[in-house]
């Protein structure tokens, strides 16, 4: 029997050279809920804009339509209420991109950051629980969120210095990393950082990547999410990074294990394969919904992407873009798929068996493509 994964890369050909279409998060509303009065427009104009753009013009702002409107959704009984947060739990990372003339331009990055800041631009209340650097880095990291609108109530201010990555970007614009993180802000966390969830607060608790891999942060955030998974929903993109991470097996066995812990995985093919080497996809991702989550996303670059429920198996295209380079595309796609799904009421424990209907899956994973294709159209993390 022909993958998912196979025949999403088969048919992929047949969106070849199709325009972008950027549909707004109130259309999908619409679809959803059949309401004879559902809008069937664009977010009014006016809405939430990131401050972060009026001081860096070279970075166009992202489309009306890929705002979540989640005033809009309130009034019409889609949002819970204004005052709940998503809590992101990670590390801050300097990346260092190279720049016309063999130069070396620094920008904001770490994938758990990446994804607060997108959320918190679309106007979902988002929180970032982890360190900022007390160089001059750091500073702009924190300037970074305070623009972004990130709540930063759990993002502790050290004297440590920042978490550097050396990004090198291919021609085809996909980017690998080699990373400096002894002795850096983002990793020596204490359990008394990490704050009790409330439910009636808290949405959705999401982590991964460096800092749910390299202690003592790990086991901190291990500890935390097996705790907190109680009350709220937890969702997990593990961004695997082996040279920062170390060796594969103790990485795969780390992955598995935190796997089993959340209900919702976003997880790249690229990530699959340096876990396993040579393995179906298809195969992995049904393996990890046995050991607990309730949704597995596997992201797989200009083919799209691919969400695995019990229930059915949903596919997703990705638009032709010209594009500039997919540093943090993955955890746009992050931000856009949790921020749907929050927005939309279906992040709750009691409202998780919605993700066995297609219908929702699969304008989640429109609105987090639009999103992850607006990332690599713009340089650097959004």
């Amino acid at each position: 029997m022909e993958s998912a994964i196979s025949r999403i890369r088969r048919c992929f050909g047949r969106f070849a050279g199709a325009p972008v279409t950027l549909t707004s998060s109130l259309d999908m509303h619409a679809m959803l809920t059949d309401r004879p009065d559902s809008p069937r427009t664009a977010p009014p104009a006016g809405g939430l804009r990131c401050p972060l753009d009026q001081h860096r013009p070279m970075l166009p702002k992202a489309p009306e339509s890929l705002a979540i409107p989640s005033q809009q959704l309130h009034k019409r009984g889609l949002y819970r209420k204004e005052s709940t947060l998503i809590l992101v739990a990670g590390e801050n990372v300097i990346d260092l991109v190279p720049a016309p003339g063999g130069q070396l331009r620094p920008a904001c990055g770490g994938g758990p950051a990446n994804t607060a800041v997108s959320l918190a631009r679309r106007g979902v209340p988002t929180a970032l629980i982890g360190s900022v650097g007390g160089d001059h880095f750091g500073r702009h990291i924190w300037r970074r969120h305070v623009s972004a609108g990130v709540h930063r109530d759990h993002l502790e201010r050290t004297d440590r210095p920042s978490t550097l990555a050396l990004a090198v970007v291919d021609e085809d614009g996909n980017a690998d990393f080699d990373f400096w993180t002894t002795g850096t802000a983002d990793f020596d966390w204490e359990a008394k950082e990490l704050p009790r969830p409330e439910p009636s607060r808290v949405d959705l608790i999401h982590f991964g990547s460096l800092a749910a891999y390299i202690e003592p942060s790990a086991r901190v955030i291990e500890h935390w999410v097996n705790r907190s998974r109680r009350v709220v929903p937890v969702s997990f993109d593990p961004n695997i990074r082996l040279s920062a991470m170390g060796d594969v097996d103790r990485v795969r066995e780390r992955t598995e294990r935190l796997v089993g812990l959340s209900n919702l995985v976003r997880v790249s093919e690229s990530d699959l394969a340096r876990l396993y080497p040579d393995t179906d996809v298809d195969k992995i991702a049904n393996e990890w919904l046995g050991a607990g989550p309730e949704l597995v996303v596997v992201t797989l670059g200009d083919a799209g992407s691919v969400a695995f429920h019990r229930k059915h198996v949903t596919e997703m295209a990705a638009p032709v873009i010209d594009v500039v380079d997919t540093i943090g595309a993955g955890d746009a796609f992050t931000s856009g798929l949790i921020g749907w799904l929050t927005s939309a009421g279906w992040m709750r424990l009691d409202r998780l068996a919605a993700w066995g209907n297609r219908t929702v899956v699969t304008a989640a994973l429109r609105y987090a493509t639009q999103v992850a294709a607006h990332a690599c159209t713009v340089p650097g993390a959004p």
